[in-house]
């Protein structure tokens, strides 16, 4: 039987948990966001004004949940939130210039941690880490 440190899939693991904290830890520190705040703001970038639903979707996040996500970035003016014109029925979040300010803040931290955590690497081994764990998750059923 494989040890758990001879198993890849577990080894990943380890190197997400460790990764996804380094990362938390220093958007906290700076700009001041959770790991969900972050993702939202950085879904709104890519996908611009979005309903609060489909924004919900995307992260894959229950949309009472999203709620008050929305809540805590709209307080920090970060977002926000209002009627779709297209549909009255549904709201419409969009990212504010301090939203923006913060996640190119956010976006530095997360390359410093990414740079830190991948420094064994050489570049050519980054690219190629990437690209495989980037078909492995094109490929997985779960997202």
């Amino acid at each position: 039987m494989e040890t758990l440190s001879g198993t890849t899939t577990f080894v990943l693991h380890k190197v997400a948990v460790a990764g996804r904290r380094a990362i938390a830890d220093r958007l906290a520190e700076r700009p001041g966001l959770t790991l969900w705040e972050y993702a939202a703001l950085a879904e709104l970038a890519e996908l611009g004004p979005s309903a609060q639903n489909a924004l919900a979707t995307a992260l894959g996040m229950d949309t009472a949940d999203m709620v008050r996500l929305m809540d805590a970035l709209i307080e920090k003016r970060m977002v926000q939130r209002e009627r779709d014109p297209a549909d009255r029925r549904r709201y419409r979040i969009t990212l504010a210039a301090r939203g923006r300010t913060a996640l190119r803040t956010a976006q530095q931290s997360v390359r410093d941690v990414e740079k830190t955590t991948l420094q064994p690497l050489t570049p050519a081994e980054r690219a190629t880490l990437h690209a495989l764990v980037t078909k492995i998750r094109a490929h997985s059923t779960q997202d």
